[in-house]
């Protein structure tokens, strides 16, 4: 970036040059000659612009259900969304690889508001870490398709019960029946995201482990 704001400048200063005349009369060769390298340098400059305004990475987030042969788990997907506008796409703009994504989670009672999972370091499972284990760290290439994913709470077929995943600091965390709200936290390069708040209801069966509702703020 700064080697192609340099030459912007470079080609800027010569072009000033030419049209004052410090190269011969205006229109000469030499004048037509710098004038196309500004537009070149111009041109330079004006995409990393756009790199830098369309580039940035855009990370999204699915709440889903899923079902296992004795499981049960509730997800959030994350996705670093491609760039999508054709003109974008036709100046050179491509969406940017998160380098360091993290998420954390607080679980609260709807109700009362009382924090039943403090700050939970969230064990992220992604194409390069598709283990049951998962990254507390990765990076997020932009797809289109499912790239990462975290599990707010489970079914544990053992206990029967429905359960916060283990992290750092803590064990499995049970949680009794009711309705919960789960704060969810995310890091993209370092920089937070604005926070997200979900809902969901833990009943006697696996089968009532269930996001509550399908607006995010709710």
């Amino acid at each position: 970036m700064a080697i192609t704001a340099l030459v912007v400048l470079v080609t800027l200063a010569l072009s000033i040059l030419a049209l004052r005349g410090v190269f011969g009369e205006f229109p000469s060769s030499w004048g037509w000659f710098l004038a196309i390298i500004s537009g070149l340098g111009l041109m330079m400059g004006t995409q990393t612009v756009f790199q830098a305004l369309w580039g940035r990475p855009v990370l999204q987030t699915e709440f889903e259900v899923s079902d296992g042969k004795e499981t049960r788990l509730l997800l959030v997907f994350l996705k670093n969304i491609p760039v999508k506008n054709k003109v974008i796409k036709k100046l050179g703009v491509r969406r940017e690889t998160i380098q360091s994504l993290t998420a954390q989670f607080r679980i609260a009672e709807a109700g009362s508001g009382k924090v039943v999972v403090p700050i939970h370091q969230a064990r992220i499972s992604s194409d390069d870490n598709s283990s049951d284990e998962g990254s507390f760290r990765i990076a997020l290439p932009p797809t289109f398709s499912v790239g990462a994913s975290i599990v707010v709470a489970a079914w544990e077929p053992k206990s029967q019960k429905s359960v916060i995943p283990p992290d750092r600091l803590r064990g499995m965390t049970p949680l009794e029946p009711g309705l919960y709200r789960a704060e969810i936290i995310l890091l993209v390069d370092g920089d937070p995201m604005p926070r997200i708040f979900r809902q969901f209801v833990v009943g006697e069966t696996r089968y009532d482990l269930i996001w509550a509702s399908n607006r995010p703020g709710a």
